[in-house]
């Protein structure tokens, strides 16, 4: 990990030399990955802060109305301009760096000693404001979210959000194929394009760092059998695929009794000649069922039930109180019109241009938001399944 780290700050350096500063706002425009932006912003800001003037109580009332006012917004406005001396810029770079490739390849371990850095408690907002220091794995943010409040829980502790996060880590990744992982790993093969070497690879250690700490003990002993320093996407789409296909093997040939049907899909969902381009699993975040409640028995909602069975798949009837709480207002009604709409649209085009118009535009959704994309890949998993079996 020292090397990739060594050989990106480099690099970077090299396209961003340290001849001048840089301000935060112009981050966003230097064609960074969005991840290495959005972290260096939080650094940045957070080492300006240390710089803010402080109000001398001696010789001012510190403590009047319009003194404090007049501060805060001096603060709020030095804030938005902070920008990275040139003297600076190296040092803010490397850590960036650092820092960001340390949690792509070992979020838990990452997040909890970013997290908790001088207390082993603290806040539920100074939970959350830390984690989003992290752009990418937007699933923890938000289940952790979901926990404190569905917990009503003011404080955390280390040790409670370490195992927090492992669980959601778990949750999330139990099922995954091949192309759910290489998903998984983007943000950091887009950092490794930062380098000039094509195609694209990563070292094969940082993707057995990253496995070992998901525990999947055959992925980790496939990467260190190989013999092999670096894999492109490709290479790492097949390695976990053929993993995968041996595993449906392996447990087809050492069971006694035949496999419960549900066993069977699963691990069939697995194998690569049975894989769709989007997954059941890797359309829906696991984050999104953390701590929800049942779902309602689909007698009691009939209509509705079989319309989400037919318009997003078991993913809608799983998680309708998600769906609706986050794209919708709270608005059911609205959820049902738009399911209804959907079901009645023929072509993937169409289905596209109605979710952006009667969703994310209507309701002020973030398309790229967890279950903006879960939704979305839902809908598109439909017509998917249509083209591949017209006679449907």
């Amino acid at each position: 990990m020292t090397e990739f780290v060594r050989l990106l700050h480099r690099q970077l350096q090299a396209s961003f030399p340290p001849t001048r500063a840089y301000s935060i706002r112009e981050l966003r425009q230097l064609n960074l990955p969005d991840a290495l932006a959005h972290y260096m912003q939080h650094q940045a800001i957070a080492r300006a802060e240390t710089m803010l003037p402080a109000l001398n109580e001696t010789w001012f009332e510190t403590e009047a109305p319009p003194v404090r006012e007049a501060y805060q917004q001096l603060c709020t406005h030095l804030r938005s301009h902070v920008r990275v001396p040139a003297q600076a810029w190296s040092e803010l770079l490397r850590e960036s760096v650092q820092a960001l490739v340390h949690y792509l390849v070992q979020p838990i371990r990452t997040l909890t000693a970013h997290v908790f850095t001088e207390t082993d408690t603290l806040s539920a907002d100074q939970v959350l404001a830390r984690m989003h220091w992290f752009l990418p794995y937007a699933y923890f943010r938000e289940a952790v979210a979901l926990y404190l409040k569905e917990k009503q829980m003011t404080h955390l502790n280390q040790d409670r959000f370490a195992t927090l996060l492992t669980r959601i880590d778990r949750e999330l990744t139990a099922d995954f194929d091949a192309e759910a992982w290489v998903r998984l790993l983007r943000p950091l093969y887009e950092l490794a394009a930062l380098l000039p070497q094509r195609p694209v690879t990563l070292p094969t250690s940082l993707l057995i760092a990253f496995f070992a700490e998901k525990q999947q003990s055959l992925l980790v002993q496939r990467l260190q059998t190989r013999g092999t320093a670096l894999l492109t996407t490709e290479a790492l789409r097949e390695l976990i695929a053929d993993a995968s296909a041996a595993e449906f093997d392996s447990s087809i040939a050492e069971s006694e009794e035949p496999l419960p049907l549900w066993k069977r899909f699963q691990l069939q969902q697995a194998a690569p000649e049975d894989v769709p381009t989007v997954t059941e699993t890797a359309a829906l975040p696991r984050w999104m069922q953390f701590y929800q409640q049942p779902p309602i028995a689909p007698s009691s909602e009939p209509s509705i039930a079989d319309l989400e069975r037919e318009v997003l798949g078991e993913t809608g009837l799983r998680n309708r109180e998600l769906f609706i709480t986050h794209l919708f207002n709270g608005d059911q009604a609205a959820y049902v019109r738009v399911l209804h709409l959907l079901r009645d649209t023929p072509t993937w085009a169409e289905a596209s241009r109605l979710i952006a118009q009667e969703v994310f535009r209507r309701y002020h959704v973030n398309i790229y938001s967890e279950p903006a994309v879960a939704f979305t890949d839902a809908v598109e998993r439909r017509y998917q399944k249509k083209q591949a079996s017209p006679l449907q």
